[in-house]
């Protein structure tokens, strides 16, 4: 006889957890997949580029960028080796203090991710916002705020 797992789920909360896990996994997994195809890099390395792309110096300290893509130091430190070696990010000793490393886009990432955006934001577009609508588009953001801020223990 097959017997249940004890869970401290509600039937319904496991059967939204199971959907919610899934439908997230497959979505980073075409997101992925779109951005390997036709631009070269992962949705990692798509997610870095565009932050730093977003700040008005194109440039951030190592610790922040880890912080607002939500890596370890190690991870992005990893992924920014790869960048540099791409062309895409340099790193350089902090202007203002010298202990922290700040990475900086360089011309070619503008490049690359500048081409690679208007296809990636289609498809995030087609997976996500065309399927929920904008009658739940706020309720969902504010959900993941909640969601990303518990996990993060804040």
């Amino acid at each position: 006889t097959l017997r249940m797992m004890p869970s401290p789920l509600s039937r319904s909360e496991l059967r939204a957890w199971s959907r919610l896990a899934g439908g997230s996994r497959a979505m980073f997994n075409a997101l992925d997949r779109q951005l390997r195809d036709e631009s070269g890099m992962s949705h990692d390395d798509y997610q870095i580029l565009s932050r730093l792309h977003r700040d008005p110096a194109r440039a951030l300290r190592m610790s922040e960028l880890a912080a607002d893509v939500g890596f370890s130091p190690s991870r992005l430190s990893h992924a920014v080796r790869r960048m540099e070696d791409e062309g895409w990010i340099e790193r350089s000793p902090s202007e203002i203090d010298r202990r922290g490393t700040e990475a900086t886009l360089t011309d070619l990432g503008v490049k690359v991710v500048e081409e690679a955006s208007p296809a990636h934001l289609a498809l995030v577009k087609r997976l996500t916002f065309d399927v929920i609508g904008p009658g739940r588009m706020t309720a969902l953001a504010e959900a993941m705020d909640e969601i990303g801020r518990n996990a993060r223990g804040r």
